[in-house]
């Protein structure tokens, strides 16, 4: 085999494996990389291959101690001097953000080089396989800031039960007193006092000390709590906030409680408040009301454009049926109006115009197909009998088996009815099973195999052959419009895309298992 096809083939074997892999040439140009590894960074595999590694994967400037690149890059060239695998220890290595150009998203792995030589001993490519332990990292560091947290809360709280005269004064919430209608000062804790820093708050009123919350609900409110003795709580409440003096008011939000103080007289004569400042958590959620605002927008824009899209391929598969008959009679009547006998040349445009007219009319009705697929979903079509299905299909693909001597197994006991139409389960069954007849080995006569089951919550088809089967490169772009592999026989590209489409609109997967040169293995999960 030519080494360069090996060399691809090798490739594409790699890019469906399950595990997170990038492959590198000698010269540090990415050839490929793994879909796990392709998920784990955030990358498009046409991003990568043919780029220099360090120039798709460069180091995060704001974690300059983590030395990524330095690591990864002396590894490799250990491995391309040595000739052997190079396990790193664990490393910090960030990945470029693709919805935030400039920006990282944090990153840990443990990373194994492995040098891939050819027959000659020539290093053909090194395997930089790497675990994304990123989670695992994560959850280490947050146990040990709980950890850290959980001690401090412990210190705190036995330090509090020390000093009980001073709880008001060392308290995390924002703490003052009020005294009289006017709401004088009368207490101010160190959190209330950053509200207002280097301002004098004792013995002034509010009112000269925040003179914007005059007439606001909150000076309502403390009048209220002051009148009648009743505690009032209030949950993001919006309080313009003069911050320093001469500066504009600044909007902050806060939870707080108000509650009254009594005499001795059994009269209410101030007011506590306690507050905490939740300025940037309610920000943070308006900017998550605000992206979700967005994403549904979006939405209905890509709405919008599949509609459009429809419409376009119903205009392509309807709108132009006119002029391509038009032509293809221009075509004939120009051919009968053309002296006789004409000359091979004019016999052989004639021709390929006519084959290009019926090419257009095949892909025209290949499009009527898939948007009749697109509209053909009916979620309360009742459930059909299976067993008169396969039937009735046997009917129809009788003359196919009998001409190429093939068998066709069914057990379908377990799954009298199928909730899905009976439209679709035809069409389903019928690709299936025309395929798997069409594409028989030559060496044998074709073995199909129908068998339904109930599993987990699903009915579980499966139609088995002894055909041509596929290889791993073929079945991971199978079910692809108008994809075809073999053109030996006649197809258009649209059956197992048709398969993958009915079952898809049901909720359910389709499957496949293949092995060249001895055949493939269907599997249909659909809800049941």
């Amino acid at each position: 085999m030519d080494p360069r096809v090996a060399l691809t083939q090798q490739l594409q074997a790699l890019e469906t494996v399950p595990d997170s892999y990038i492959v590198v040439s000698p010269e540090l140009i990415i050839l490929t990389a793994s879909n796990a590894y392709l998920l784990n960074t955030l990358k498009r595999r046409e991003e990568l291959v043919g780029r220099y590694l360090f120039d798709a994967f460069p180091d995060n400037p704001a974690a300059p101690e983590a030395n990524a690149v330095r690591n990864w890059r002396a590894s490799l060239e250990q491995v391309i001097a040595t000739g052997k695998p190079h396990q790193m220890a664990l490393q910090h290595y960030d990945v470029l953000d693709p919805d935030r150009p400039g920006h990282f998203v944090e990153r840990h792995w443990k990373p194994l080089n492995t040098p891939v030589f050819d027959d000659e001993g020539q290093l053909r490519y090194i395997i930089h396989s790497s675990v994304n332990v990123t989670e695992e990292v994560l959850s280490r560091r947050a146990l040990r800031i709980s950890q850290g947290r959980e001690h401090d809360a412990l210190a705190e709280a036995e330090r509090e039960r020390q000093r009980l005269s001073h709880l008001v004064m060392h308290a995390p919430a924002a703490i003052c007193l009020l005294q009289g209608p006017d709401m004088i000062y009368e207490l101010v804790n160190p959190r209330y006092q950053q509200l207002f820093p280097n301002r004098e708050l004792l013995g002034k009123p509010l009112l000269e000390v925040a003179p914007a919350l005059r007439n606001t609900l909150v000076w309502e409110q403390l009048q209220e709590v002051y009148r009648t003795g009743q505690t009032h709580q209030e949950q993001d409440m919006c309080i313009p906030i003069v911050r320093t003096t001469g500066a504009e008011p600044e909007d902050s939000y806060f939870n707080y409680t108000l509650q009254a103080r009594y005499n001795e007289h059994q009269q209410v004569d101030a007011v506590y408040v306690f507050a905490l400042e939740v300025t940037e958590q309610v920000k943070a959620r308006q900017q998550v009301q605000a992206l979700y605002q967005e994403l549904d927008q979006a939405n209905k824009h890509l709405t919008r454009v599949n509609a459009d899209l429809d419409s376009f391929v119903y205009m392509a598969a309807h709108d132009l049926k006119g002029p391509i008959n038009n032509l293809e009679g221009l075509i004939q009547a120009l051919r009968e109006a053309l002296p006789t006998p004409l000359p091979p040349e004019g016999d052989l445009v004639l021709d390929m115009m006519q084959g290009a007219v019926v090419r257009f009319q095949r892909t025209l009705v290949q499009l009527n197909d898939v948007l009749q697929l697109h509209q053909a979903y009916d979620p309360a079509a009742p459930p059909v009998d299976l067993a008169a299905i396969v039937d009735d299909l046997r009917q129809d693909l009788l003359p196919a088996l009998q001409q190429t001597g093939g068998v066709l197994e069914v057990d379908a006991d377990a799954c009298p009815l199928v909730a899905m139409p009976a439209k679709s389960l035809r069409s389903l069954l019928y690709n299936l099973l025309s395929n798997a007849i069409k594409y028989r080995h030559p060496d044998r006569p074709p073995h199909v195999r129908l068998n339904c089951s109930t599993h987990d919550g699903f009915w579980h088809l499966t139609v088995q052959d002894n055909g041509l089967g596929l290889d791993a490169s073929q079945q991971a772009s199978l079910f692809a419009l108008f994809r075809r592999f073999h053109n030996h026989v006649e197809g258009s590209g649209l059956g197992l895309y048709t398969v993958k489409k009915i079952v898809e609109n049901l909720g359910g997967r389709v499957e496949v298992q293949s092995e060249l040169g001895v055949g493939s293995t269907f599997s249909v999960y659909i809800p049941n």
